[in-house]
């Protein structure tokens, strides 16, 4: 049997006890899922562990039964509900299991992003302010136009429609109003 853990090739069996034995029912149900499977006690890891035995060789270990922090426990239905679930071929092979998992991502990429843009859209809902601060919070386009300490954007001087209207009056504009 293939041991659970690496250990060394000359180390000692862990538990030096008499072994625990599995649930009679529990090894009928395992025989009714595969008759191939069995269950047997690991003395170095010190779990019940699920094996394979094949027509040639040593049987191989398919499952350890653990409990919830990775402690002892005996092995029951969920232990057979749990390999029933990751048997392919009950569930139309590799390839049908493959595009369930693809069509699953797919459906949660969509989700995900109609759930983005919700929320993008309730965001935006209310006013261009707040459009605006969501869009650069989004981008990361600098601080947001705050409501506070503004800095005003027109400097000294006369702008450009002064500039004009001061030619067309006949008025040198860059001359000082005293």
């Amino acid at each position: 049997m293939t041991n659970p853990i690496h250990r060394p090739p000359n180390a000692s069996p862990q538990y030096q006890g008499i072994p625990p034995v599995p649930d009679r029912i529990f090894v009928r149900d395992l025989r009714t899922f595969d008759p191939h499977l069995s269950v047997q006690f690991d003395r170095y890891a010190r779990r019940f562990v699920i094996v394979k035995e094949m027509p040639w060789g040593d049987p191989y270990m398919i499952w350890i039964v653990e409990d919830d922090f990775g402690g002892f426990r005996q092995p029951d239905q969920r232990d057979i509900k749990a390999l029933y679930f990751a048997d392919l071929w009950r569930h139309g092979g590799v390839k049908e299991r493959v595009l369930a998992g693809e069509r699953y991502a797919a459906d949660h990429k969509q989700k995900q992003e109609k759930e983005i843009d919700d929320t993008f859209r309730d965001a935006t809902r209310d006013d261009a302010l707040q459009l605006r601060r969501t869009f650069r919070q989004a981008s990361n386009d600098g601080k947001a136009n705050s409501e506070f300490r503004r800095v005003d954007t027109q400097g000294p001087g006369l702008t450009l429609p002064q500039i004009q209207e001061a030619r067309s009056r006949g008025v040198d504009p860059w001359q000082t109003v005293t």
